[in-house]
């Protein structure tokens, strides 16, 4: 069982929306829609928010998973002291 599974979808989504943000930027800059710039804007740094939080969990959960089996491998290695 792993959490990356979930958490690379919501990167993967992340980056859809900024890549789709920044093709409405580049239409918005193109033309003279000022009001589609600042929502393209928006919409990106959201995006960019949203990717570098899933990219924070991912460096978690590794960590995580590097504690818990630093902490199984120290126990499998008290309990052959023990017998």
């Amino acid at each position: 069982m792993t959490a990356i599974p979930p958490i690379a979808v919501a990167l993967t989504s992340a980056l859809d929306r900024f890549e789709h943000a920044g093709s409405r930027m580049l239409g918005a800059v193109t033309g003279a829609d000022d009001s589609a710039i600042g929502s393209a804007y928006v919409d990106m740094s959201t995006a960019k928010v949203q990717a570098v939080a899933a990219i924070s969990m991912i460096r978690f959960s590794d960590e995580m998973y590097k504690a818990l089996i630093a902490m199984s491998q120290e126990s499998n290695t008290q309990t052959a002291r023990e017998t």
